[in-house]
């Protein structure tokens, strides 16, 4: 079994009790709060300023050529296409492009990026793939699994969230070719080292679980 397999299959119970979180029911059944979609936006915006940063990281300790244009090719798809529907839909929703810059993470999402640079910037590009594969393919496989056993609804204000996510052919081929790469790396390394990789691995897994809750609850840092 790939390594990357071994991964996922350990992300599953988290992603179980991802698709039982109210944000996700909620979503779902089209009875989320605005209001809470756009607390999303806000915070995950500068989240993903974060994750781009770390993916350029990757870009300079990629191996080979090859490595460096998947690695690139990645983070130009979430700087032009990811963060660019975040802005689209803050956009709709009042936000400017200058606010979504400037917000400040609420305490789960910017624990949760703050675990990511540690592992990137203590190690190679094998810890940079695997403390990231939870961002990179969660939600994809959450979207996938929930349109196989949902019907979301045409009336349902948030049908192109899924739309969005569950049938991203760019996405897919981005994934896959990542994972790729970090099956390729993960043969090249002791089982200790290994398990270095799946521990980041799993404290994201676990940060991207709590982080719905944290969306749900419009969570804030407290104040003075």
């Amino acid at each position: 079994m790939s390594f990357s397999k071994e991964l996922r299959l350990a992300a599953d119970p988290f992603l179980e009790q991802q698709m039982g979180t109210p944000f996700v029911q909620g979503l779902i059944h089209g009875t989320l709060k605005s209001e809470q979609l756009e607390y999303w936006v806000r915070v995950d915006y500068p989240y993903l300023v974060n994750f781009s940063r770390i993916l350029s990281m990757g870009v300079s300790q990629a191996p080979n050529v090859e490595a460096m244009s998947l690695v690139s090719s990645y983070l130009d798809y979430i700087l032009s296409g990811e963060m660019a529907s975040h802005e689209a839909f803050a956009k709709r929703c009042g936000i400017s492009r200058a606010e979504l810059e400037s917000q400040i993470m609420g305490p789960v999402k910017y624990a949760y990026s703050q675990h990511e640079y540690a592992s990137a910037s203590q190690g190679d590009l094998a810890d940079i793939l695997a403390v990231l594969a939870p961002c990179m393919f969660g939600w994809q496989i959450l979207s996938k699994r929930i349109l196989e056993s949902h019907v979301i609804e045409d009336l349902n204000p948030y049908r192109w969230w899924f739309e969005t996510y569950g049938a991203d052919d760019a996405l897919d081929g981005h994934v896959t070719s990542l994972l790729e790469l970090l099956d390729e790396l993960a043969e090249k390394v002791s089982p200790d080292r290994r398990e270095q990789l799946r521990t980041h691995f799993l404290r994201s897994e676990y940060f991207e679980t709590i982080a719905w809750d944290a969306y749900f609850t419009m969570e804030s840092w407290p104040k003075n």
